[in-house]
């Protein structure tokens, strides 16, 4: 019972963090902003860009990238995959 308990609260963990780390509302949209924070790294400027992108975001582009990578997996969990970046055959 402990070893369900654990993992329970060790897959909440993995779920939420991040929407937590991100200061998103969804995984999807999670996703799109870690996309986006990467991206923008490589680019000198783009801190008014990422702002209005970010607050523009509704966690579409983040579920098509999911879907694209994950299609047998519900939209939240593909996006909770891909932003871990989990290999293909891991959750296949």
């Amino acid at each position: 019972m402990k070893f369900l308990v654990f993992v329970g609260v060790v897959g909440a963990a993995a779920y939420f963090f991040p929407q937590i780390y991100e200061q998103t509302g969804t995984p999807c949209q999670a996703l799109e902003a870690k996309a986006l924070r990467k991206n923008l790294d490589r680019q000198a400027a783009g801190s008014i860009i990422a702002g209005l992108t970010l607050t523009l975001s509704d966690g579409n582009l983040g579920r098509k990238m999911a879907e694209d990578q994950y299609p047998k997996l519900p939209a939240a969990a593909g996006c909770v995959a891909t932003y871990y970046d989990f290999p293909k055959d891991w959750v296949r």
